[in-house]
C-alpha cells in the first residue's frame, strides 16, 4: 500500500507573522473606527465653540451686512450709533448692542426672529413715524423660533412691543416698554403680546401705555415676576393659562391691575395693586389658585371675584379701596382666610344664595369684643347686618364706632335679624390687623384715594359693578 504522508505543522516563524498581522489588521480597523466617530461627532456637535464675533461699526457699517455673513452660534456686536434698518434674524445667533445703539424704522416690524436660540439685548427700538399699522412689532419671534431672549432693551413709542406666536420657553427679561401716549387705550397694542407660547418667563420689565401691558392667551406653565406695569388698560390679562406663577409684579394706575381670567391652578403671590380705576385683583371662572400676600390698596375694587371657586385667599392687605372684596356669579366654595379688610368703604359685598364661612380674617369694622384674651373675637363677624349697612349709607356714622348704642342695635339684631340675605360669617374674626406694616403701607399711599369709577355702589342689591 503506498504510504500517506501527513501534513506537517506550520513553523514558529509562520504562526508569528499570522499573529502580527491579525493584529495589525485589527489596529487599522480600530482607527478607522475611530475616525469615523470622530468626523460623526464633529458634524453632529453645534459650532459654539468656534464662533466668530462680527463688530459692527467697526468691521461692518451695517446691521444687515453683518447678519449676511454670520453663521450658526456667531455674536455681532453693535457699537452705539444710530442704524435705519429693519432686521431679519434666520440663525441661532446673539445680537447685542454696546453702548446704546439706535434702531428706528418708519413702520413695519423693526425685528424678526426666525431661528430658535437667538439672544438680542443692549439697543434702543423706535419708530420714526407715527403712523404704524395694528399690528407692527418692535421684535417678532416667529412660529418655531424656540428658546428666544429678548433682555435689556428700551422699545419706545411701538404698537407692539415684543409678540410671539407658539414659542417654547421664550425669556423677556429686564426691558423697558413704552406704547403710544398719543392715542386712546383701547387701540394701543399690548406690550407684550403672547398666543400659545407655552414656559414662558416674563421677569423684571417695566412697562407703560399699552393697551394690555402682558397679554397671554393659552400659555401655560408661565412665569410673570417682578414686572413693573402703569397707564394701561390691563396691566396682565390671561385668557386660558393655567398653571401660571404671578409674583412680585407692581401694577398701578391702569384700569385693571391683574385680571386673570378662564384660568386653573395659577399662583397669585406677593404683588401689588394700587391706584387702579377698577379692579385691583380681578378674576373670572379662575379654578383652584393660589392667591396669597398681595397688597391691594385704592382702586375702586380691591378683589373682584366671578364664577371663581376652590380657590385659596389668603394673607392678602385689603386696605382703602371703595370696595373690599365682591363676591358673586357663583363664587361659593372658596377658602377666604387670614387677610386684613382695612378701611375699605364697603368691606365685602357677596351676592349669592346662602352664607359663605370666611374664617380667621380681620375686619377693620367689627364690633365684638374677645373677653378670653385669644386675640379671636367671641362673636362673629357677619357681613350685610344693619349696623354694617348704616357704615355704608352714613360713613360719618364710623363716629360712632364704639358707642354703646350701636353695640345695642347690633346685639338686637342678632336676635332679630332686620337684612334677611346672604351674609358672609367670619366665626373667629381677628382682633387686631394680620399685618404688621399696614399703616406704614396706608401712609405711603396715601396720595390715592379709590377712583369711584361706578359712582355709588349698592352694597347689597345684586349688580354688575
Amino acid at each position: 500500500m503506498p504510504r500517506i504522508n501527513k501534513k506537517s505543522k506550520p513553523s514558529r516563524q509562520t504562526l508569528d507573522f499570522i499573529y502580527n498581522l491579525s493584529m495589525d489588521l485589527l489596529k487599522t480597523w480600530t482607527c478607522l473606527v475611530h475616525i469615523l466617530l470622530l468626523s460623526l461627532f464633529l458634524i453632529a456637535t453645534p459650532k459654539v465653540g468656534y464662533a466668530k464675533t462680527l463688530i459692527v461699526g467697526v468691521d461692518y457699517s451695517t446691521i444687515t451686512s453683518a447678519l449676511k455673513k454670520t453663521e450658526e452660534g456667531d455674536l455681532i456686536e453693535v457699537r452705539g450709533g444710530n442704524y435705519n434698518e429693519k432686521l431679519e434674524i434666520q440663525k441661532s445667533i446673539h445680537l447685542k448692542g454696546v453702548g446704546n445703539p439706535v434702531i428706528s424704522v418708519s413702520k413695519g416690524n423693526i425685528i424678526e426672529i426666525s431661528s430658535p436660540g437667538v439672544i438680542v439685548e443692549g439697543f434702543t427700538l423706535k419708530y420714526s413715524g407715527s403712523d404704524l399699522s395694528p399690528m407692527d412689532s418692535a421684535v417678532l419671534i416667529k412660529k418655531g423660533a424656540d428658546n428666544a431672549v429678548v433682555r435689556n432693551n428700551r422699545l419706545l413709542g411701538v404698537r407692539f412691543g415684543v409678540w410671539n406666536l407658539e414659542g417654547n420657553n421664550i425669556r423677556i427679561e429686564n426691558n423697558t416698554i413704552e406704547g403710544q401716549k398719543n392715542i386712546a387705550t383701547n387701540f394701543r397694542g399690548n406690550c407684550i403680546n403672547l398666543t400659545g407660547s407655552q414656559r414662558v418667563h416674563v421677569v423684571g420689565n417695566t412697562l407703560s401705555y399699552c393697551r394690555d401691558g402682558i397679554y397671554m392667551e393659552i400659555c401655560h406653565d408661565a412665569t410673570i415676576t417682578e414686572n413693573t406695569i402703569k397707564e394701561s388698560r390691563y396691566s396682565i390679562h390671561t385668557m386660558w393659562v393655567d398653571r401660571g406663577v404671578f409674583s412680585k409684579n407692581t401694577v398701578h394706575d391702569n384700569l385693571v391691575g391683574l385680571a386673570i381670567m378662564y384660568t386653573d391652578h395659577a399662583k397669585i403671590n406677593d404683588n401689588l395693586a394700587y391706584g387702579n380705576k377698577t379692579h385691583g385683583l380681578l378674576f373670572i371662572q379662575s379654578l383652584r389658585s393660589q392667591i396669597s400676600g398681595n397688597t391691594v390698596i385704592a382702586n375702586t375694587k380691591g378683589i373682584f371675584l366671578h364664577n371663581s371657586v376652590y380657590n385659596k385667599i389668603t394673607s392678602n392687605l385689603i386696605m382703602n379701596n371703595q370696595l373690599g372684596i365682591h363676591s358673586w356669579g357663583g363664587s361659593v366654595d372658596n377658602i377666604i382666610s387670614e387677610n386684613s379688610f382695612i378701611n375699605n368703604e364697603i368691606q365685602v359685598k357677596h351676592v349669592a344664595s346662602k352664607d359663605q364661612e370666611w374664617n380667621n380674617n380681620y375686619w377693620s369694622d367689627y364690633l365684638g369684643w374677645d373677653m378670653n384674651s385669644d386675640g379671636k373675637g367671641d362673636a362673629p363677624y357677619e357681613s350685610n347686618s344693619i349696623v354694617d349697612h348704616i357704615f355704608w349709607r352714613y360713613p360719618i356714622a364710623k363716629l360712632l364706632f364704639a358707642s354703646p348704642s350701636l353695640q345695642v342695635l347690633w346685639m338686637l339684631e342678632k336676635q332679630f335679624p332686620l337684612l334677611d340675605v346672604p351674609k358672609i360669617v367670619d366665626n373667629k374674626p381677628s382682633m387686631l390687623p394680620l399685618h404688621a406694616k399696614w399703616k406704614e403701607m396706608l401712609t405711603k399711599y396715601s396720595s390715592y384715594a379709590p377712583e369711584r369709577y361706578y359712582g355709588e355702589l349698592e352694597k347689597i342689591s345684586p349688580g354688575f359693578n
